[in-house]
C-alpha cells in the first residue's frame, strides 16, 4: 500500500479561485512519541520528489508538494513526470522552514533555497503552475524571483513548540509577505474554525491518503 498525505486548500477570496483543491506530499511518518505531531506534520519524511513520483502510479493529484532543494534532481525529467501526474507544484517541505543554524549547515552541503527557488522557477518556465512556500521576510525576494502563481506562508518550525504556532504570529508572517506579494494569492497555514485573517486560501490538516 501507498500512503501520502493530502493538505485540503480552503479558498477564502476570489483571488483563490484558481488555486488546487489540495496539495499531496509525502506521507507523515514521523511518531507523535518523537515530536509534536503539529510539527511533523509540516516535516514529511518518507520520501524525496523521486520516490514520491515513483510512487504515484494511479495518484493524479490537483498539486505536489515537493522537496525540491535536493542536488541530484534533473529539473527537465522531473518537470516531465509531473506533468503527467498534476499541474501545480509546491516546494513543500522546504529548507526554509528550518531553524537558522540549520538552514546554514544545510548550504555548505548544497541544500539551500536558493536551490529550491531556482528549481520551482524552471518548473514554471516549463509550464507548471507553481507555488513557493516561504517562512521568513529574508527569502521573500528569491520566492518572487521564481515567479510562482501563488505563495504559501509556513512559519518556521521552531515557532510550534507543542503545538500551532500563534494565530497572530502566523498572521503577522502572513501579512507582511502579503503586503509584498505583487498580487500573487497567499496560502497560509490553518486548523477548522480559525479566520483567513486576510489570507486568500488555508492549507488546512494533512489527511492520510492510501493506494
Amino acid at each position: 500500500m501507498r500512503r501520502f498525505s493530502k493538505w485540503p486548500i480552503h479558498r477564502f477570496s476570489a483571488a483563490a479561485e484558481n488555486l488546487p483543491d489540495a496539495l499531496v506530499t509525502a506521507w507523515v511518518g514521523i511518531p507523535a512519541t518523537e515530536m509534536p505531531p503539529v510539527v511533523s506534520m509540516l516535516l514529511p519524511t518518507s520520501g524525496g520528489a523521486q520516490d514520491v513520483l515513483d510512487d504515484l502510479v494511479e495518484v493524479f493529484p490537483s498539486a505536489l508538494g515537493l522537496f525540491l532543494a535536493d542536488p541530484n534532481l534533473l529539473t527537465g525529467r522531473l518537470s516531465r513526470q509531473i506533468a503527467r501526474r498534476s499541474r501545480w507544484v509546491c516546494n513543500f517541505p522546504s529548507v526554509g522552514q528550518h531553524e537558522h543554524a540549520f538552514r546554514r549547515y544545510l548550504s555548505e552541503v548544497d541544500l539551500d533555497y536558493a536551490r529550491e527557488m531556482q528549481v520551482l522557477s524552471d518548473l514554471g518556465i516549463a509550464g507548471l503552475d507553481t507555488i513557493a512556500t516561504i517562512s521568513a521576510l529574508r527569502d521573500l525576494d528569491a520566492a518572487r524571483a521564481a515567479k510562482p502563481s501563488a505563495f504559501l506562508v509556513v512559519p518556521p518550525v521552531p515557532e510550534f513548540g507543542d503545538g500551532p504556532a500563534p494565530l497572530a504570529r502566523r498572521g503577522d508572517l502572513e501579512l507582511a509577505i502579503a503586503e509584498q506579494a505583487r498580487g500573487c494569492p497567499v496560502i497560509g497555514l490553518r486548523w477548522p474554525g480559525e479566520p483567513a485573517l486576510g489570507l486568500d486560501a488555508g492549507l488546512m490538516p494533512p489527511q492520510d491518503l492510501s493506494r
